[in-house]
Parts: C-alpha cells; sequence; structure tokens
C-alpha cells in the first residue's frame, strides 16, 4: 500500500510538472487513458491535448511493476507511455499503467 502511494505520487509529481511536455516532446506522455484499440493509445495530457501512440508487437505493458496485457488497459486509467519517433509516428515502446485498488 505504501509503494503504491509512493508511484502515485511520483507519477502525480512529475505529471504536474510538466503539463505540455508530452504534447510538445511527442515521446512520452502522461495522463488518462482516452482510448485504446489493438494498435493504438491515446494519451490526454494534463494540458487536454490528446497524445497518441502506435502499439507494436514490442510494446511492453506494466501494472505498476508487473507485466499486464494490453487487454488490461482502461478508459479513464491513469497511465504513463514511453515512445520513440519513427517518421509521422510515434511507436509505444513501455505502457506503465497506475496500480488499481484491490477488491475486497
Amino acid at each position: 500500500m505504501k509503494r503504491t502511494s509512493r508511484i502515485l505520487a511520483l507519477v502525480a509529481a512529475l505529471f504536474a510538472a510538466s503539463p505540455s511536455a508530452a504534447h510538445e516532446q511527442g515521446d512520452r506522455a502522461m495522463g488518462v487513458v482516452e482510448s485504446i484499440t489493438a494498435n493504438r493509445i491515446v494519451i490526454e495530457a494534463a494540458d487536454g491535448h490528446p497524445v497518441a501512440f502506435t502499439i507494436t508487437p514490442e510494446t511492453r505493458f506494466f501494472q505498476g511493476e508487473k507485466p499486464a496485457r494490453p487487454e488490461d488497459v482502461r478508459v479513464g486509467q491513469r497511465a504513463v507511455v514511453h515512445g520513440r519517433r519513427d517518421g509521422e509516428r510515434v511507436l509505444a515502446e513501455r505502457v506503465k499503467l497506475g496500480a488499481t485498488k484491490a477488491l475486497k
């Protein structure tokens, strides 16, 4: 629980420190999942702009520190996406989902 709180606090601090960095740089985004399909994830950054990434077979997903699957991603979930430019596209390399609360 403490670890989850620290991770969420770190993500929130980074999110607040550079709200438009994702939109301007295009290679990473922190925010909320706006949409996800089999080959695309869109993150709404703090400045309200959508940042789109192409999902490839090499894209790795994580729920907290544990490996996850694209099927685990939910609209409205907090996420950090790191990618790399490939021409006009930005390829998602790593998608880290905010930890979810355990069901009681």
